[in-house]
Order: structure tokens, then C-alpha cells, then sequence
């Protein structure tokens, strides 16, 4: 087995082990929960981040809150020379994805396919990783361009977004 040697990739990879509990619709005082502190201060009105430090620097968590204090979007990138490694990306995607894993509306794009979610038409991107469940209201994107990114939106954040 393996072992981890750098202290601070101990901590990333225990925090992230256990973010089967952050999860897009959940109230921020779950999110404090989940991350054992609050929020960094200073972030725009109804978001919440979170920087976590990994091996090559630091990673930042963003949600954005509905009215309620309830996620409508979460998201994960590196910040600086923080690295967001596949399995990390994997993680955040099996996590986020829990909710719809039962669904029969769900379905991954293949690259170049087209798609709908909160009555837009989108393309998955070359480089993009996509999982769409228009009628529960989940999209989920994985990009690896650079930097790239992993994020969760629902319907109520992209209606809003566009209104």
C-alpha cells in the first residue's frame, strides 16, 4: 500500500474522502458541517468558498446559496498552482451525481453531443465530461481544459442566472 507522506495531502485527501456529504441542495450550516469551519469571509452575497489546501498549492470550493441558504451550484478549481487531480474531479462527480443515480432520466453526453437543461440547448465540449438529468434538475460538468474545473448546477441557478 501506498503510504502519504506530505501532512497536507493527508488532509486533502480525508476531507475529500469524506464530501459524500457536500452535495448540491444542502443548507450552508451542512455545508460548515461538512468542511469543519466557516466559509471564508469576503465572498460575494448568497456564495459561500472554501479554500483547501493540496500538494501544489490550494484548490477553492465555491457554492452559490439560493435566498434560503440552500446550494443551487457548487463547484471546485485550482487556485494558483493547486492541482485538481482526476481522482478528485471522480470524487466530486460521484458525489454530486448521488442524487440522480436511480434516475431514468439521467444520461452522460458523449463529447460533441448535444444537450438540454433548464430549456437551454447546450454542446459537451472536446475536453468537458457532462452528466445531465434535465427532468431532476441536475448538470454536472467536468472540464479539463486549463485550468480546469468540476462544478454542479441546478435548474434554479441557471433560471436565475438567466432572468
Amino acid at each position: 500500500m501506498k503510504s502519504i507522506r506530505h501532512p497536507v495531502t493527508f488532509l486533502l485527501y480525508a476531507l475529500l474522502a469524506t464530501s459524500a456529504f457536500a452535495r448540491v441542495g444542502e443548507p450552508l450550516a451542512r455545508l460548515k458541517e461538512h468542511f469543519g469551519k466557516a466559509p471564508e469571509a469576503g465572498a460575494p452575497k448568497n456564495m459561500a468558498v472554501w479554500i483547501i489546501e493540496s500538494i501544489d498549492g490550494a484548490l477553492i470550493y465555491t457554492v452559490t446559496l439560493n435566498d434560503k441558504g440552500v446550494s443551487i451550484a457548487e463547484g471546485i478549481k485550482p487556485l494558483k498552482r493547486g492541482l485538481l487531480t482526476t481522482q478528485i474531479a471522480q470524487d466530486f462527480l460521484r458525489d454530486q451525481s448521488f442524487a440522480i443515480k436511480d434516475s431514468k432520466t439521467a444520461r452522460v453526453v458523449p463529447a460533441g453531443g448535444k444537450y438540454v437543461f433548464a430549456g437551454q440547448s447546450f454542446v459537451c465540449g472536446a475536453n468537458e465530461s457532462v452528466i445531465v438529468d434535465d427532468v431532476n434538475g441536475l448538470l454536472i460538468i467536468w472540464s479539463r481544459d486549463n485550468p480546469p474545473s468540476v462544478m454542479a448546477v441546478t435548474r434554479e441557478m441557471l433560471l436565475r442566472a438567466g432572468g
